[in-house]
Formats: structure tokens, sequence, C-alpha cells
């Protein structure tokens, strides 16, 4: 038997969004399959969130040090303290790979690559960067840091073909892409009583999850269901995701209240606040809604809809169009629109049987994803990174240039 990869995951996250969800369900599927996986996860005191989804999974951590990204009134930061946090990052990279001996390195984000440039460098060792969104390169500096990146990694895994489409306009070659959907998360450990009642008998139940912000379209979507609502009195919009104290948040507060200050929306919008067991609300719900107004690359909430059997309605923005099939499994709306939206959400309020027929497809639709394959996928990719891996530094030899 081939002997399985040993991974040294690079995950610098301070929190668990859909992305580092994502590479968690990456990481947990190449563990299932054999591999070892050891996660690099920061050692500030604040980095709380991460550790807990890892063990969740099976998956080991170790904390390390990590450059900081956002330091608005904390120069010294940049001028003390990332310097240092970079010199002990790649020195404790080296003894961590002394002793966990990795065949490979995965990494999803610039920065942390960035992060272990010297011990990357040094090592050369075959790297796979799961690309769930495009690549950064609003600057000069980030520029060249995505250079750094198709320059060092072996295997690019995009989680849509919009995402590998922009890899491609950004320099990689294509053969060294492969496209593998989200699996949908899976919510370990889930203790929690949902304030969400089933649905009663003829209710048509409107849901969105995740992060409460005006690029997500939270707004527009609060704004066709209150085109909609009075004609269904038995119509309601759950919105979910965090509302907390934190300034961040404001823009959230600021919907929530006015919502529950209306007199026409105010009995039909329910905010629950951030939901761990998403699956149970999913379940309790009719449609499920996506109304992102960026190019959303591949949200797994689309999927974990999908896994519920419930229909999407989503923006044509980014990878929706790929994950949901118009007028099959859900609707892609024909712009990102409010006006869009609710005629989309009356097609399912009109006809409940068309939204149970819709749901059945989005189930249906997780094998066309390749969802069932998504373990032998992961593995199949590192398998061929290391390939690719031999093959890069006999083409190159030990003489390799950035530029």
């Amino acid at each position: 038997m081939t002997e399985r990869p040993r991974v040294l995951a690079l995950f610098g996250s301070g929190v668990v969004f859909g992305q580092e969800r994502g590479n968690i369900e990456a990481l947990a599927a190449l563990k299932e399959q054999g591999c070892d996986v050891l996660c690099l996860v920061r050692d500030e005191a604040s980095c709380v969130h991460v550790p807990p989804e890892l063990d969740a999974r099976g998956l080991a951590w170790l904390k390390v040090p990590y450059i900081e990204h956002r330091v608005p009134g904390r120069m010294h930061a940049i001028a003390f303290r990332n310097p240092v946090a970079f010199v002990r990052a790649n020195w404790r990279f080296l003894q961590i790979v002394q002793e966990f001996r990795p065949t490979h390195v995965h990494a999803f984000n610039q920065l942390y690559v960035l992060n272990f440039l010297i011990g990357l460098t040094v090592l050369r060792l075959p790297m796979v960067f799961r690309a769930g969104d495009e690549p950064t390169v609003h600057n000069w500096i980030w520029r060249l840091l995505w250079k750094f990146v198709v320059w060092q990694t072996d295997r690019f895994v995009a989680n849509s073909r919009f995402v590998a489409r922009s890899l491609r306009n950004h320099g990689v070659a294509e053969d060294l892409i492969t496209v593998i959907y989200n699996a949908p998360p899976q919510r370990t450990h889930v203790i929690e009583s949902l304030s969400v009642p089933p649905e009663d008998e003829g209710m048509c139940r409107v849901t969105y999850v995740g992060q409460i912000s005006e690029h997500k379209g939270v707004h527009v979507l609060v704004e066709a269901f209150r085109t909609v609502v009075s004609d269904y009195p038995n119509a309601q919009l759950v919105i979910a995701g965090r509302i907390s104290e934190w300034s961040g948040d404001a823009w959230a507060r600021r919907l929530r209240d006015a919502t529950a200050n209306d007199p026409l929306l105010g009995k039909h919008v329910l905010f629950v606040g951030e939901i761990a067991d998403v699956p149970g609300l999913l379940s309790r719900s009719t449609i499920h809604v996506a109304p992102s107004l960026f190019d959303d690359p591949s949200p797994n909430v689309v999927m974990e809809a999908k896994q519920a059997a419930r229909p999407s309605i989503v923006f044509p923005r980014g990878g929706m169009p790929e994950l949901v099939e118009d007028g099959v499994d859900g609707f892609v709306c024909r712009e990102a629109t409010s006006e869009s939206l609710a005629e989309a959400l009356r097609c399912y309020l009109d006809n409940a049987g068309l939204a149970r027929r819709h749901g059945q497809a989005a189930y249906a639709s997780l094998a066309r994803l390749g969802v069932g394959q998504f373990a032998e996928r992961w593995l199949n990719v590192y398998t061929s990174a290391t390939r690719q891996g031999q093959n890069k530094r006999a083409e190159y030899g030990d003489n390799r240039d950035v530029g």
C-alpha cells in the first residue's frame, strides 16, 4: 500500500467562517483517507474559535506565531511584533517539520504562506493551495506575494469554476487546477435548542444563514420580503447570523432594529442570532436564500440547504449559478435586485409543491457536484501534487527564481 501523505496545514485564521469550514472539511476528508494532518494555528490568546472546531473533527494542531495583517492603531505590531513573529514562526516551522516530517503543505491564504516564507523556500515541500476565493492582487505587495504562491504551489484546488477562471487569469497553468466543490460542513457536537419552532400548516419559512453584512445582501432580502409579505400572511423570514455589540456589527444591529420597528415586517421577520445547528434550522424551513451582492465563489450554506433538501434562491454572482440550476433545484435571479428576488419568492409562495420538488432536486444535485467523491478527490490531489512536485524540482533544479 502506498504511504499516505502527511499534511502540514497553515491554519492561521482567528475566526471560523466559510473559508475556514471549507478547509476543515478538506483536511478532515484527508484524515478519513488515512492521511496524518497537523494544523498550525495562531498562538494569540484571542485564538479561541479555531482549536475547538479542529478538535471536533479529530484534527491535530499546534500553536505558532503568525504575523498580523490588520493593525489599525497598533503600528508597533508592524514596527516590532511582526518581524519578531516572522522569525519565530519560521524557526518553529523548521522544528515542527523535523518532528512531524510532512510530505505536503496545505495552504489557503496568501498571508499565511508569507508567514512561513523562509521555511517553505528552504524545504520546498509539495504544496497544495485551496483557493476559496479570487487571488488578492489589489496592490504591488499582494501581487508579488501571489507570484510567490504560484511559484511555490504544486497543485491548486478551486471551489468553483468561477475561482478556477480567476486563477488562470492570474498566472496559474490550467493543468495545475482541480475544481472540487465544497462538501456540506459536518456540524459536530451540536447541543442547541432552536428558538425556531417547526413550520405550522400552511406556513412558508424563508431562511438566510450567514454573515449579516451589506455585501451579503441581507438588506436586499428584507426589502424583497417587504414587497411580498402583505400578500402572504403565513410567510416568515428567519435571519440567522451573529449580531454582537462589536463595532463591526453596527450595520447588522441597525438593520435588525429597523426591521423590528417596522409595522409591516416586525411580526414576520425573526433575527435568531448565530446558529450552530444550521441543518436543524434549514430542515425547519421551506426556502433558503443567499442574496450575495459580491462575486460569492461557493457558499457552504447552499450545499447545506441541498443536504436538507431545500431549494436555494441566489443571485447571478460568482460561482452561484454553478451550484443552483435555475428552475430545477432553485432559482437564479435575473439580476441582483430586490425586485428580481421578490419575483422568485412569489414562485414558491404561490406553489408549495414546487418548493418541495425543487428541494428534492437540490438533494439529488449533490451527486452532480461530486460531493460523494469529495474525500477521494482530495486524496487524488495530494497524490498528484507529489508527482507534480517531483517534476517541478526536476525541471527547475535547485535555482528556481521567484521573479
